[in-house]
């Protein structure tokens, strides 16, 4: 054996070291990285759902919601119905031919739904943290999602073998208890933020330029809502796997995805709006395919018309046969037989 290759031996037998080490302790610091953070300040019932009235947060949300409320909310909704009350007004005197009758409701509820928005958040909270509760204390102690040691127990990596497929299953676990740090940070931000915020986005639902933003928010509130609970349920599985790597792996990263799923029904919930559209526009489409054919349609029928019928000798003021009825809302007066839907030219 040459010099190279007992250095080339020692390189390897050192990694071979390096990685038995790193794989050794990667299993405990996965377990405190998820008992100390993940499980204790943000998947915990009082953490997850927090009371956002009382505590020293909550002291925090409740007070600079009051400010905002009637410093800014309260004047701007006064502003809105002033202007309403106003157009409403002038529409009645004027007869300027606006419609309110369709929108009046909406707007209505609108205003009033921005201006409970902040209770009706708590009772969101409350009843998520009733669903929860009941899941977070399911299978105590060796099937509670809780414990660290209970949702990793399957995972089978030890410093003996240090081979390269334990490093990277290492690996890729640290990423997944990382995004999933990093998922539920935010969404504990978006619980105490939003509710503040909120009377803005629902108002933004009366501008049809920005309805869609308000629905988009208002849905990405539910959304992280409802995370925890669909979380949860992987989680909870998790802890009845014995020896498999793969399975726990799969759970966690499921753990994972649950917001990605609910962003992406969220797309699903907005492109309603266009299917509607294109909806719309093929019976739109239709419509004039069926308008274009309508002459055709009275030409023939004329062909088939009596000379007296054909002739001049129609009683003033009723139809001819192969006439068009057009949509009329309302009598147009004058000589031309009119219903109150159709008119006959």
């Amino acid at each position: 054996m040459n010099f190279v290759s007992i250095i080339v031996d020692a390189i390897i037998k050192a990694l071979s070291y390096i990685v038995s080490a790193i794989v050794f302790v990667g299993k405990p610091i996965l377990v405190s990285i998820y008992d100390n953070f993940i499980s204790r300040y943000l998947l915990a019932p009082t953490y997850a759902f927090p009371n956002i009235v009382n505590g020293s947060i909550g002291a925090g949300v409740k007070s600079l919601y009051y400010f905002l409320m009637f410093n800014i909310y309260d004047p701007a909704l006064t502003i809105i119905l002033v202007a309403l009350g106003i157009m409403i007004l002038l529409n009645s005197s004027l007869q300027l031919g606006f419609d309110f009758k369709n929108i009046w409701i909406k707007i209505l509820m609108v205003l009033v739904l921005s201006n409970i928005s902040f209770f009706l958040f708590q009772d969101f909270l409350y009843i998520g943290s009733i669903m929860y509760t009941q899941l977070w204390n399911y299978g105590i102690p060796s099937h509670s999602f809780s414990s660290g040691s209970n949702v990793l127990v399957g995972l089978q990596i030890g410093g003996a073998a240090g081979s390269i497929v334990s490093l990277l299953i290492l690996i890729i676990f640290i990423f997944l208890m990382l995004y999933l740090l990093l998922f539920l940070s935010l969404r504990a931000a978006i619980i105490y933020t939003f509710p503040i915020l909120a009377p803005v986005f629902t108002i933004l639902m009366l501008i049809p330029q920005t309805k869609e933003l308000g629905e988009r928010v208002w849905f990405l509130f539910i959304d992280s809502l409802v995370a925890p609970i669909l979380m949860s349920i992987p989680l909870i599985l998790s802890t009845y796997v014995r020896n498999n790597s793969v399975l726990v792996l799969g759970f966690l990263s499921l753990a994972d995805a649950a917001p990605t799923m609910l962003a992406i029904s969220q797309s699903s919930r907005s492109a309603t709006n266009f299917l509607g559209k294109s909806v719309g526009r093929g019976v739109n489409s239709s419509i004039s395919y069926i308008g274009k054919n309508v002459k055709g349609a009275e030409t023939i029928l004329k062909t088939f018309a009596t000379p007296s019928e054909a002739g001049g000798g129609a009683i003033k003021g009723s139809p001819e046969i192969g006439s068009i009825r057009q949509f009329s809302p309302l009598s147009s007066g004058g000589n031309t037989g009119s219903s109150l839907f159709f008119k006959v030219k």
